[in-house]
């Protein structure tokens, strides 16, 4: 992983993973999407939350997540 400017992380992030309104936003969209780009990602829900500290990632969350890397 490469090191981000302060204030910047450098991770993407899908977000609303399997959300009711937004039917669209699967774990295999978040798969193809995270396939094109260059950096580690996380597919989230609603009920996940990643804390940053000095560089140090964690995923907070009792529900499925996924990380995706290139």
């Amino acid at each position: 992983m490469t090191t981000a400017p302060p204030g910047v992380v450098d991770f993407s992030i899908f977000p609303h993973l399997d959300h009711e309104r937004l039917p669209e936003n699967t774990m295999a969209k978040a798969e193809r999407w995270a396939a094109g780009i260059p950096n580690q990602a996380y597919a989230i829900d609603d009920e996940t939350a990643i804390k940053v500290i000095d560089g140090q990632v964690e995923v907070v969350s009792e529900t499925p997540w996924k990380l995706f890397t290139p």
